[in-house]
């Protein structure tokens, strides 16, 4: 049997990651799995992703797919409803604000359930719990100072006492997540009391499946959830909506995943092999859009430019467009880490990326 075409290159421990696998399960799509380091280096991601550094990203021959925004429009784009992969429950009354749904969930709730990671924990704690393991090694820390850009190290005693503070917004987003999903819960209770036949429901968006909005939030909570601390106030007392919610994803997931290639692992090389007998850029693995650009839009394929994000991890890819869209950017690089080895296509998203391009006056 041959192996799956989509490749998650991503480490445990990841709530991004949890986002995708998620996606990829809901849809009951087949996918292979390379375990990467949660730091640097990375001397076998480096050929494919050329200098950018967040994880996870998403591998499809030679197409290399970063920002979990991106990769789960990709997964809909190629895999909009084929056999046993469902919709990411798109429908589409509701794109637009599931899409909404899922930055929220990315920028502030990510931001809220990380300030109450176990940084800096004690040898005694990082026994205990793996993932104090990671929050208390001093490699990792230094890592991601220099991920956020700061430079300064990460004052994790200062965190700490910071976190009962902290708490409070944690806990209004969580309040807010309840508010959404009181009513979706309330309709799909009411179908199983008249006796509706409706195996799934009570979803964020009241949609059929869950859609891109539920497997963002199922990072986050995930995420939350193998905290130490998360039964202290996370209680289905308090959130019954959000349990309930909770515990129909993981169900459906199961029931749903794909049945014999869910996470086949592969190594860092065999995945470099896939890149290097992809065939001819832009033919082979590639799904090319007739969307349009902006009317202001100036750039166009063949410009030489770089791409960062623009909060953090902002270290510039430089290639030439290969395409360019309202929502994405795809460019071949040049220069790179791996020493052009390896021809790749290494696909953005627009929201939250800055195009820089070179040699020209900046747009």
């Amino acid at each position: 049997m041959s192996k799956p075409d989509i490749i998650l290159h991503h480490y445990q421990g990841s709530p991004y990651a949890e986002k995708v696998v998620a996606a990829l399960r809901v849809k009951g799509l087949p996918w292979c799995s390379v375990d990467t380091s949660p730091m640097l280096p990375r001397p076998l991601l480096d050929p494919l992703t050329h200098g950018y550094r967040r994880i996870p990203v998403m591998q499809i021959g030679n197409n290399i797919y970063c920002d979990t925004a991106l990769i789960l429009k990709e997964l809909e784009r190629r895999y909009p409803n084929s056999g046993d992969a469902s919709e990411l429950g798109q429908q589409a009354s509701n794109v637009g604000l599931s899409e909404m749904i899922a930055t929220w969930v990315d920028k502030q709730l990510f931001a809220n359930v990380r300030d109450q990671m176990p940084w800096g924990a004690s040898p005694e704690e990082q026994k205990a719990s793996p993932l104090a393991a990671v929050f208390g090694n001093p490699a990792f820390l230094a890592d991601r100072s220099q991920l956020s850009g700061g430079g300064k190290p990460i004052n994790t005693e200062a965190i700490r006492r910071a976190q009962p503070l902290l708490m409070d917004q944690l806990v209004s987003n969580l309040d807010t997540l309840e508010k959404a999903l009181q009513r979706p819960q309330q309709m799909f209770r009411q179908q199983g009391q008249q006796g509706t036949k409706m195996a799934e429901g009570g979803w964020i968006l009241n949609t059929l499946a869950p859609s891109i909005a539920d497997c963002s939030v199922y990072g986050k909570v995930w995420w939350l959830m193998s905290t130490r601390r998360a039964p202290e106030f996370v209680t289905p007392a308090a959130y019954p909506c959000l349990f309930a919610w909770w515990g129909q994803m993981n169900d459906y997931m199961k029931r749903h995943r794909h049945l014999t290639q869910d996470r086949i692992k592969i190594s860092g090389e065999e995945a470099l092999q896939v890149a290097r007998g992809a065939g001819a850029l832009g033919q082979e693995g590639y799904v090319p859009t007739m969307e349009g650009v902006h009317e202001a839009e100036r750039r166009k394929t063949g410009d030489l430019v770089t791409v960062s994000p623009n909060d953090y991890g902002k270290i510039p890819v430089r290639g030439r467009i290969v395409e360019i869209t309202k929502e994405r950017i795809c460019i071949r690089p040049e220069n790179g880490p791996s020493g052009g080895k390896i021809d790749v296509l290494i696909h953005f998203p627009r929201n939250g990326y800055i195009i820089v391009p070179i040699g020209k006056a900046a747009l």
